[in-house]
């Protein structure tokens, strides 16, 4: 059958069935907006939980005999396990790793406040946590920063106030003479920025400071007290402050804390804690192509004496496939129960047109053009379903976030938006409609086809 009066047939019998076939249509609709809301919440889901919060395309590799924890952090007489250089460079070769930095972990006392320029008040911590790592891994605009600032250390000195603000002294335990130095670059994390705004800064008063740190291109100046904190003293060295500047956020951020340059950190591991604990990192973040290399990365590394740090990322993720494995199927049924509906809907419209149908194959119409007849009317009925349950489904996740954003108070990694609306999703919606359109009127487009025109006459 000619594409021009296969189209006028199908046009023809959309108006003068549009009662049944409508009500056909909207279980297609319903199931696809179904399906569409549901695979849209849950990519939603996904991205916040697996791209924020719990990143899914990254593993932390720690020494199985891990010393992190009070005795390090005290710098007691357990010598600090770690990894040797010799190991990252192994991991960097394993099939499925995109990206492999090392981190040093803070291995002595230390403390910090500031803040005041951007908050109005001087806050701190009597236990500051942070780690090193290196400033190549960086994106290129925040690396240039994120610079050791001891390359080009500036005038002798004794006390900061040889030193012309913001620079303080930098002058270590076991030096007669300092030099001047900039405030020492340092990263935080989104997590730390989200949990600040939405969690301590409300409960204190203080302004939310998102916003703040990443508009600021000279960063916030705070005070560190080296070698000393709430929980005791370093081993070694004597106590001290130097200077810090937070010059970006980055998800490549210890969660809670501050990450410095690892030369830095390497300079004062060997300040306060001993030259061992400033040879071996102390875990690996290695960033992966896709999860399931994560599985043979760990597997890879345990060989070695490496763990993860952290399992939250994978039972998360098995979590919500497994809660959108399930709200799929809901959906997918309410589309099988749409295609029943649409093969009674076909059985009797076929029924009904007995004698049409006998009178086109008698003029000469094919089996086949009556197959095609039924099936494309099919499947305009259910793309047109499919069209119109995504665009439900679309208004209300519209109305959904609507609800959350008033309803919903904040809270840290609170989206936009709860739904993610891919391109491919659109065109999935319409594919599945139509596709469980055209199944259910196989059967239906398959008697059409095999009407004998002298009993239908």
């Amino acid at each position: 059958m000619r594409a021009g009066a296969l189209a006028r047939m199908v046009r023809a019998d959309l108006g003068r069935t549009r009662g049944p076939l409508m009500t056909a249509g909207f279980g297609i609709l319903v199931g696809t907006a179904a399906l569409v809301f549901f695979l849209a919440l849950g990519l939603g889901a996904r991205r916040v939980l697996l791209g924020d919060v719990f990143p899914i395309d990254q593993v932390e590799l720690q020494p199985t005999q891990s010393s992190a924890g009070l005795l390090s952090l005290l710098g007691g007489p357990r010598p600090a396990s770690g990894i040797e250089p010799s190991t990252v460079d192994k991991l960097r070769k394993l099939p499925g790793v995109a990206e492999v930095y090392p981190k040093l972990r803070f291995r002595f006392p230390s403390m910090a406040y500031g803040g005041k320029e951007l908050l109005g008040q001087e806050i701190g911590t009597h236990e500051m946590i942070g780690d090193g790592i290196e400033p190549a891994l960086l994106k290129p605009e925040l690396a240039r920063r994120f610079q050791d600032p001891m390359q080009h250390p500036g005038p002798e000195c004794h006390t900061d106030s040889d030193c012309t603000s913001p620079q303080y002294c930098e002058l270590p335990s076991s030096a007669r003479v300092g030099h001047c130095s900039d405030p020492v670059p340092a990263i935080v994390s989104h997590y730390l920025v989200e949990l600040f705004d939405h969690a301590i800064a409300p409960s204190h008063g203080l302004p939310p400071v998102a916003g703040a740190l990443l508009q600021r291109a000279q960063g916030v100046v705070f005070t560190m007290t080296l070698g000393k904190s709430l929980l005791g003293v370093a081993k070694q060295g004597h106590e001290r402050s130097v200077k810090v500047r937070v010059v970006g956020v980055s998800p490549k951020a210890i969660d809670l804390g501050v990450t410095l340059p690892v030369p830095v950190v390497r300079r004062w591991n060997r300040e306060y804690a001993g030259k061992a604990a400033s040879l071996r990192y102390s875990s690996v973040v290695v960033h992966v192509k896709s999860a399931d290399d994560a599985s043979r990365v760990i597997q890879a590394a345990s060989g070695w004496g490496l763990v993860p740090h952290d399992t939250r990322a994978r039972d998360v993720s098995v979590l919500i496939t497994s809660v959108l494995a399930l709200l799929v199927l809901v959906a997918s049924v309410i589309l099988l129960m749409a295609a029943l509906n649409i093969a009674h809907t076909f059985r009797v419209l076929v029924t009904e047109r007995q004698r049409e149908i006998g009178l086109y194959r008698a003029l000469g119409a094919s089996a086949a053009d009556m197959r095609e007849w039924m099936l494309s009317l099919a499947l305009v009925v259910g793309a047109a379903g499919g069209a119109a349950g995504a665009i439900t489904a679309r208004l209300a996740a519209l109305v959904a976030d609507w609800r959350a954003a008033v309803d919903l108070p904040d809270f840290p990694f609170k989206p936009h938006s709860f739904f993610v609306f891919p391109w491919w999703l659109w065109l999935a919606a319409v594919g599945f409609a139509a596709l469980f359109a055209l199944l259910g009127a196989l059967g239906p487009a398959r008697r059409a086809a095999r009407t004998d025109p002298a009993h239908s006459l």
